[in-house]
């Protein structure tokens, strides 16, 4: 009988392998990290749009606290995010080299906003196929 993974089990076992970049993740515990990673954007995205738009020293500062928290909430999280992608991908089977078109070339395409919104579109995409490339079943035969 297979062990189930909880969220809470997820996240135990996704910042206890922070830097591990070997071995294999299963679905469950990819789904609950990517979860917890899809609300920790969205409360940053609500947070920033209902700031107030006011041209106040006040406001000024609200958006300097919200961008400098942003900036070190994904630093921390890039690291545990990035070996659990490159654990997952091994663990379906595929190499992890896919990572780079991916989620590299979208993120780098997303942050650039060169305004076209198919290129956008093109990024949001690619992000898709990453996520049911990583919720494909585990390939039990690598013997790791």
């Amino acid at each position: 009988m297979t062990e189930t993974m909880g969220p809470v089990k997820a996240m135990r076992r996704l910042f206890g392998r922070y830097v591990d970049f070997d071995g294999r993740s299963g679905r469950a515990a990819y789904a609950w990290a990517m979860l917890l990673l899809l609300i920790i954007t969205g409360g940053f995205g609500l947070w920033l749009r209902t700031r107030t738009n006011a041209i106040s020293a006040t406001s000024i500062f609200a958006a300097d606290v919200i961008f400098v928290v942003m900036f070190f909430t994904y630093a921390i999280l890039a690291v545990p995010y990035a070996s659990l992608h490159i654990r997952r991908y091994r663990d379906a089977g595929l190499t992890p080299w896919l990572l780079l078109f991916t989620v590299v070339l979208p993120l780098i395409v997303l942050l650039l906003d060169n305004g076209n919104i198919y290129v956008n579109y093109g990024a949001y995409v690619l992000l898709l196929v990453n996520l049911v490339l990583a919720s494909l079943p585990s390939r039990q035969e690598f013997g790791y």
